[in-house]
């Protein structure tokens, strides 16, 4: 199984890939723009993940996973 989107705003991870190429923007900005990670919260390491490598499909990771991994790729 992987994770590919924000489930509460609907907002796929290729979604988020082409306006971060397009306009630049982080991840705060992102979240503005589009709400993606600002309801439940549980999608915003996988974003985060997401934006590092550019992957729009995610493995579903435990969360000593997930923060370790978002940890690496946000020191990268």
């Amino acid at each position: 199984m992987a994770v590919t989107r924000c489930i509460c705003h609907d907002v796929t991870f290729a979604e988020l890939l082409r306006l971060r190429d397009r306009t630049g923007a982080g991840f705060e900005q992102l979240s503005e723009q589009t709400g993606a990670g600002t309801s439940c919260g549980m999608c915003r390491e996988y974003i985060r993940v997401a934006l590092a490598t550019g992957q729009s499909s995610i493995p579903l990771m435990s969360n000593r996973e997930l923060r370790e991994w978002a940890a690496r790729a946000s020191s990268a």
